[in-house]
């Protein structure tokens, strides 16, 4: 059975999305999304999980796909509103849904970069990070990296003075974007820390943020992936402390089925060798903490 859900942030801000339920659940699974990526990618795998036995939350964050506000002209969204409103609103209510149940993330792209954001992610019991690094413009490949620096330097910035949005749909670069959004964005990706530089930490990032983050953590990755170079993912990963071991698993695409991940390949139905990786980094979380119980 699927429910709708809507869920009301700190600032004021309706977010959308759906409950997938399991027959007997055993855990709730909140599927954070990347960046401007449409729901509908994820959904496939969502249904996976749930014939697995898991209850899984899908969503989209302020002013992507069901949550989209009507109007992004003008629109005051910051990138680091995600981690900070987002995120936090949306861990509490799947955590709502079965509150004496464990609550797992599997967190894409951002949807695991920012979850360090949230005030309230302790509520969580693993996090599976799926394509999480630092996002570099200069760790990425040669054509990736030129076209990263057209979209974030010449586009954004040309087409939000000129429309006071990003209307990224229409060029199929992605889904159109608020102009401080797409500036607070392309400013991470301009330092090799990401949000741990300087610039940023301890200022419009919290001091701390991503110390002591202990929660079991697993990180996929891949080796063709763009945006996730072995520099990048260490470049992310170095900056965060936990007492729990974290784990990393790189893909080797030319030893899958596709020959192919790249950084959107992860949840299609070519790669579910990376699904059930991931279902076994969450049941091995999930048997070890009904232990621990006991």
């Amino acid at each position: 059975m699927n429910t709708s859900i809507i869920v009301k942030t700190a600032d004021n801000v309706t977010l959308n999305g759906t409950h997938f339920a399991a027959n007997n659940p055993k855990a709730t699974v909140l599927l954070n999304p990347g960046t401007a990526t449409k729901t509908t990618y994820y959904l496939p795998f969502a249904e996976f999980l749930v014939s697995q036995g898991f209850d899984v939350v899908v969503w989209n964050y302020r002013g992507f796909c069901e949550s989209k506000t009507s109007q992004l002209k003008g629109c005051s969204y910051q990138y680091s509103d995600i981690g900070r409103f987002d995120m936090p609103a949306m861990i509490d209510k799947a955590k709502s849904i079965n509150p004496t149940l464990p609550l797992y993330c599997v967190g894409h792209s951002a949807g695991g970069q920012q979850i360090g954001l949230a005030a309230n992610y302790q509520k969580l019991d693993a996090l599976v990070a799926v394509a999480v690094s630092a996002g570099y413009f200069g760790y990425m490949p040669t054509g990736y990296r030129i076209k990263a620096n057209f979209f974030f330097r010449l586009f954004s910035p040309i087409t939000g003075a000129l429309f006071k949005y990003v209307p990224a749909k229409k060029m199929n670069f992605m889904e159109d974007l608020p102009v401080g959004f797409a500036r607070e964005w392309s400013a991470w990706c301009r330092e090799k820390q990401l949000f741990f530089s300087n610039k940023f930490y301890g200022k419009s990032i919290a001091e701390g943020t991503y110390k002591n983050f202990d929660i079991p953590t697993y990180v996929f990755t891949a080796d063709d992936d763009e945006i996730c170079t072995e520099q990048n993912v260490h470049n992310f990963w170095r900056n965060v402390t936990s007492k729990h071991p974290i784990a990393f698993k790189r893909y080797q695409s030319a030893q899958l089925p596709a020959k192919k991940v790249g950084h959107f390949g992860y949840f299609r139905k070519h790669n579910q060798a990376i699904w059930h990786d991931i279902l076994t980094a969450l049941n091995e979380t999930h048997n070890a903490k009904q232990s621990s119980a006991i």
